[in-house]
């Protein structure tokens, strides 16, 4: 009986120091999990995605491309350590089409310190041939 209830204790224990399961899509795109916000980046889906492309060729490193099937003028940019990585482990750019074919974004990532990520996204987006982080292309105010 002692047994049991000690591997009883033992399981309840060791769900409360697990990683976060479930973690939604919805529950990381809020304002407690966003890491950044950039308004007026001068490039559009299609090039975002060409871009994209070309970056894991020259990189190796790939980044996701996912267009709201509900919605044209919105997708996101994902980034996943892994294959089977979930939403607690993933970086997400959510990205708006602007009518000037200009996108607005803003980047979530449950886990904190995940700027240089973002900064490495949306390296791979404006300039696809550089691997590391590479800001020359921005203004740096608007950051």
């Amino acid at each position: 009986m002692k047994m049991i209830l000690a591997l009883a204790s033992l399981a309840v224990l060791c769900s409360c120091a697990s990683q976060p399961t479930g973690l939604t899509l919805n529950e990381l795109e809020t304002p407690r999990h966003q890491v950044t916000e950039r308004r007026r980046l001068p490039i559009d889906f299609p090039a975002v995605q060409q871009n994209l492309f070309r970056h894991a060729a020259v990189c190796h490193q790939t980044y996701t491309f996912e267009m709201d099937p509900r919605q044209s003028a919105y997708a996101r940019v994902v980034y996943r350590p892994t294959p089977s990585a979930g939403w607690d482990q993933s970086v997400v750019v959510t990205l708006t089409l602007l009518q000037n074919r200009s996108i607005n974004l803003k980047a979530y990532s449950y886990r904190p310190g995940q700027l240089d990520r973002v900064r490495r996204m949306l390296t791979a987006m404006m300039k696809p041939d550089s691997c590391g982080i590479d800001n020359s292309w921005e203004n740096k105010g608007d950051f």
